[in-house]
């Protein structure tokens, strides 16, 4: 089943947060002289909390992130021939660019992590990602300038078609059909990479997964908990909403992707 994009963008506000918090805190305002509404206060007040909140995140970011990054020496003996990067989203109206479009901090993200994979491969680097909302620049164009005219590297494909994670394994499998291409290095996020694994898979591209930009840290690097990691901070809502956002789409893509 198909979602438009007002659909989605209505979804997300409810589900995700901070939209969940403001509308839990919301109702119990509404309600604040029933038992319900202080209920429904707290729960919004240890929502935040919980959400915002380094040392629980992170034990939620372990759930989440499953695909473990692979070592440089895997990675040489995969058989890989390219490098596919999922991109992830741009930003309008830039008044240094006269309100030209630019990749997000996301997206620039991935595509640095590839340019630092094809260093050390040598493997060509192509880049999935269309318009966001059809109108504004195509993720994979921006994404191919930014590699050629900041990391020297020229993209040997761009996929412009895609919408969302699905679309991006769809059309990227076409393309690498057409080039002969059999297996890749997936780029992506670590909490984006079980839904862009389950879909380059489940679209037939056999993909090495190479995340990074993991919120958790794995074993064996993992630290002790400092007490500051019980302070809630703001990048720590944001992590939660990626979090969240990635379990959400994963568990609708097996359901309504099969």
């Amino acid at each position: 089943m198909e979602l438009d994009v007002a659909a989605r963008a209505l979804i997300k506000l409810v589900v995700l947060p901070p939209g969940c918090i403001v509308l839990v805190l919301g109702l119990g305002f509404l309600l604040h002289r029933r038992r319900i509404g202080r209920i429904l206060v707290f729960i919004g007040i240890a929502g935040l909390y919980l959400l915002s909140t380094p040392a629980i995140v992170m034990r939620m970011a372990a759930l989440v992130e499953t695909v473990p990054a692979p070592g440089m020496a895997e990675i040489r003996d995969s058989g890989a021939q390219a490098i596919l990067v999922f991109m992830a989203g741009l930003r309008q109206g830039n008044p240094e660019l006269a309100g030209a479009d630019a990749l997000s901090a996301l997206s620039l993200q991935r595509l640095d992590h590839a340019a630092s994979l094809h260093r050390q491969t040598g493997l060509p680097v192509i880049v999935s990602g269309g318009s966001v909302d059809g109108r504004s620049t195509a993720l994979a164009q921006l994404g191919g300038g930014w590699l050629q005219g900041q990391a020297g590297v020229r993209p040997l494909l761009l996929e412009s078609a895609s919408r969302d994670t699905w679309e991006n394994a769809r059309y990227s499998k076409q393309l690498l059909d057409r080039r002969g291409i059999r297996r890749v290095l997936l780029v992506t996020h670590a909490f984006h990479m079980p839904r862009a694994l389950w879909s380059a898979r489940t679209t037939g591209i056999d993909a090495l997964p190479a995340p990074f930009g993991f919120v958790h840290i794995p074993e064996p690097y993992r630290a002790d908990l400092r007490p500051g990691d019980w302070l809630p901070r703001a990048s720590t809502l944001e992590d939660s909403y990626l979090l969240l956002h990635e379990a959400l789409g994963l568990a609708w893509y097996r359901l309504s992707r099969q």
